[in-house]
């Protein structure tokens, strides 16, 4: 266990600044997601009112398709991994990479304050049901993807500058685990978002009364 923490800690020090890169960005879109609902129109926000306060009433009369609705999370979530996992094997992927992950949280902010919007303080209750812990994992699932995406985009331009030779193989391997991982803890999140969140919002649906 020792050893397994000792390895932990030391590719988190070696991947410090990316970590803290990451973070400033994402509570960066988080932030500019949330206020973004304040600045848009009364219209819009009307509009953004009544799309959360029919998905609610979809949940508390249980009309969601939840086989569906895990199919759609799941094939979109895995969609963007892939694409932020070829990313990284370009040279272009880093600026590219950088935008998904902060447009990820820009969606989060933005889908929080949606249903503060809505509700007001008892809106709160619902976000932190409807939010957490799945979009934790899911976040962190982006990171870690984010982090290997950026690593490697930044190993391929190096080695093009300074026109060294790369060996592939070990870096493919640990890549390839990585995506691995990251979509197994996308595929417990939609199953836990899908299945379980509508179950625990129905039972609380009476303090938004």
């Amino acid at each position: 266990m020792k050893k397994q923490m000792d390895k932990l800690k030391k590719k988190t020090s070696s991947n410090k600044r990316i970590i803290i890169f990451l973070f400033g960005l994402f509570m960066i879109g988080l932030i500019a997601g949330s206020l973004f609902v304040t600045i848009i129109s009364k219209t819009d926000q009307a509009l953004v009112k009544e799309y959360v306060k029919e998905f609610i009433a979809r949940i508390d009369k249980g009309k969601l398709n939840y086989i569906d609705a895990f199919k759609n999370t799941s094939i979109s979530n895995i969609t963007f991994l892939i694409i932020a996992w070829l990313l990284g094997l370009s040279v272009i992927g880093i600026p590219i990479v950088i935008f998904m992950y902060f447009s990820k949280s820009f969606i989060l902010g933005f889908s929080l304050s949606s249903f503060i919007l809505q509700y007001k303080a008892k809106g709160i209750l619902v976000a932190i049901f409807y939010f957490f812990p799945h979009h934790i994992i899911n976040m962190l699932s982006y990171t870690l993807m984010m982090i290997y995406s950026l690593k490697i985009s930044y190993v391929l331009i190096n080695s093009i500058i300074k026109k060294k030779s790369i060996n592939f193989k070990p870096i493919m391997n640990r890549y390839l685990m990585i995506l691995g991982i990251c979509i197994s803890m996308i595929i417990v999140a939609a199953l836990y978002e899908c299945f379980i969140v509508p179950f625990i919002i129905q039972k609380f649906i009476g303090v938004l009364s």
